[in-house]
């Protein structure tokens, strides 16, 4: 044993000076080598699996919760796409949306009159040209007319305006009138008068009042507001002035629509 531990030493060292491994150490590491990969492999897929065991569940559940989230999602699209249709159809019985209103192009508010809400500055989507006269709404009602244009921009003015008039029909009676700013518009209230109405005017509170086409300076049936309240007039002779709250929020302008076909 002493002479094959001496012989397998020196035939170490003689094949080490050589830059080789001896023969011994390649017949070990033929035998090793085969096991340490088999190891290896085996502690790869086992470390695999335990991953995937581990993230499998969280990941499972994550799409059960997506899935969730999106049948919730359909299910509030379709509530909401229901209340809007029963919203208009509502709208539409009290006359404050016409199903046969005018096409228009919508419009972004851009500005604001200093100090006032007589007038804003749109402009149009899409570049298309603005035209001086062109009435201008939103979904709830009357906004007022473009008095100034410059290509895609214009100036509105607004029915607050105390120089602007509409022409007026109050629904369900059929009475006539002219719109204009009331007195309390210019203290910062949105309020609009109704005027020339005779003594034997049938409008109540709560009609709804809208253009009447009279004039051609704006289309028939746009929605204006609803009658708050009907006094005496202050020039007397039994007319009557209805004051007319308007559909409109001239705070909360954002978008408008601009009518711009022949009517």
């Amino acid at each position: 044993m002493v002479v094959l531990a001496v012989v397998i030493t020196i035939w170490q060292h003689s094949t080490h000076s050589g830059g080789r491994p001896s023969g011994p150490e390649r017949a070990a590491k033929a035998l090793v080598d085969p096991l340490q990969s088999l190891l290896v492999g085996t502690g790869r897929v086992l470390r695999n699996v335990g991953t995937a065991a581990v993230q499998g569940g969280a990941l499972a559940r994550e799409n059960q919760e997506l899935r969730e989230q999106v049948q919730q999602l359909t299910a509030d699209k379709t509530m909401m796409f229901e209340n809007y249709l029963e919203i208009r159809r509502i709208r539409q019985k009290l006359g404050f949306e016409q199903p046969n209103a005018p096409a228009g192009i919508r419009a972004e508010v851009v500005g604001r009159s200093p100090g006032s809400r007589r007038r804003i500055q749109i402009r149009a989507g899409g570049g298309r040209p603005l035209e001086v006269g062109n009435p201008v709404c939103t979904a709830a009602g009357l906004v007022g007319r473009v008095v100034r244009a410059y290509g895609d921009r214009g100036d509105v003015v607004l029915l607050l305006d105390a120089e602007h008039a509409v022409a007026a029909v109050v629904q369900p009676c059929g009475d006539e009138g002219i719109i204009y700013a009331a007195p309390e518009a210019q203290r910062g209230e949105q309020m609009l008068l109704l005027s020339k109405l005779t003594r034997r005017s049938k409008v109540r509170v709560g009609d709804v009042v809208l253009s009447s086409g009279l004039g051609e300076v704006y289309p028939r049936k746009i929605p204006i507001g609803k009658v708050e309240r009907v006094e005496a007039s202050p020039v007397g002779g039994g007319a009557v002035v209805a004051y007319v709250r308007p559909f409109v929020d001239f705070n909360r302008l954002d978008y408008v629509i601009v009518i711009r076909r022949a009517y």
